[in-house]
């Protein structure tokens, strides 16, 4: 019991971005492989896997989801669980570094805790950015024209659904980008369908994650 509170910062960072890779990896999930950096590495990676597996399945699966079943839930779908550690610290003293591996291709998403506390989506794909884990976001790969964040901006306005904070990751100006939105409230289908129309948009995926600070039922 000492040792999860001690952890609840991390733990909350792992199943975040289970839930995070659940909503946004495209096809059937084969495999999860996880890097455990930096401070990370010196903590009970174990629970932590077990969380993130946890917030990976739950959305799909009516059962409850936790960390003590969660493993063998994943072996029972034939999703293999693969941890790795460094404690190498390199840009940040702690990192999550996700990939899943679906019959569709390769996800990968990172997180950190900045100041013990502070849950951060730091990385997307090949892309670095610095976007809040709580509540719902928007996420939406591009290509970097001006313009577009009016575009958005407009479009969201017409349907009474305010911005709250947008994130940009990108290699270089006018290049491939993608982007997260944290919104206060979910945007109607028709909001989604209009912005999806863009045509330097190349998709958009809505992802929903709990209030930041709630921690899940099984955290006790």
């Amino acid at each position: 019991r000492a040792e999860l509170e001690e952890m609840r910062y991390f733990v909350d960072l792992s199943r975040r971005l289970g839930l995070f890779q659940a909503q946004t990896a495209q096809g059937s999930i084969r495999k999860a492989t996880l890097q455990f950096r930096g401070d990370l590495a010196l903590r009970n990676t174990k629970l932590l896997a077990a969380a993130f597996t946890a917030g990976l399945l739950e959305s799909y699966l009516h059962e409850s989801v936790n960390v003590v079943n969660a493993p063998l839930v994943a072996r029972e779908r034939g999703i293999e669980i693969v941890t790795t550690t460094s404690e190498l610290k390199g840009d940040f003293a702690n990192l999550l570094h996700t990939e899943v591996q679906t019959d569709r291709g390769s996800f990968i998403a990172g997180g950190t805790l900045f100041g013990d506390r502070f849950l951060r989506l730091v990385q997307l794909g090949e892309f670095r950015l610095d976007s809040y884990l709580d509540g719902i976001l928007m996420v939406f790969p591009h290509q970097d024209v001006p313009g577009l964040i009016g575009f958005l901006g407009t479009e969201f306005g017409r349907h009474n659904v305010n911005i709250a904070s947008m994130n940009l990751g990108r290699l270089k100006p006018g290049g491939e980008a993608v982007a997260v939105l944290n919104l206060d409230s979910q945007p109607p289908e028709l909001a989604l369908q209009e912005v999806a129309k863009h045509p330097k948009i190349k998709s958009v995926t809505v992802v929903k994650l709990p209030p930041a600070g709630e921690m899940p039922v099984w955290f006790g």
